[in-house]
């Protein structure tokens, strides 16, 4: 019996061990505003969903390249910092020319 309690008891802390390793960083927006919503779509790296996002809200992709800050940073430095799928979000963002050494390019001069 003895055995069988020992087996239980391990199968049960590995298989929780590996939830909280698994267990990805959410972020939720701390407070209502669209732009606070379109930092977390960012983040989150899908490029279909984050384009939904910039068109329900009104908005144009360099609008947000260039205008948007989450956490006091403009939403490229964001998305690197906290993102998911990195490049292929910002270089849509700021239609395809992300590099990631170099700064944040001015979007409206183009």
């Amino acid at each position: 019996m003895k055995t069988f309690t020992k087996t239980i008891v391990i199968a049960a802390l590995t298989v929780s061990s590996i939830g909280f390793a698994n267990a990805a960083n959410i972020l939720v927006p701390a407070d209502g505003y669209v732009t606070s919503d379109l930092c977390v779509v960012a983040s989150q790296g899908s490029k279909a969903k984050l384009a939904k996002a910039i068109k329900k809200a009104g908005l144009t992709k360099r609008y947000v390249a260039n205008n948007v800050q989450c956490n006091d940073q403009n939403i490229i430095t964001f998305v690197e910092q906290y993102g998911s799928n990195v490049e292929q979000i910002n270089n849509f963002m700021t239609h395809g020319d992300y590099n990631k050494t170099a700064e944040m390019p001015d979007l409206v001069s183009r």
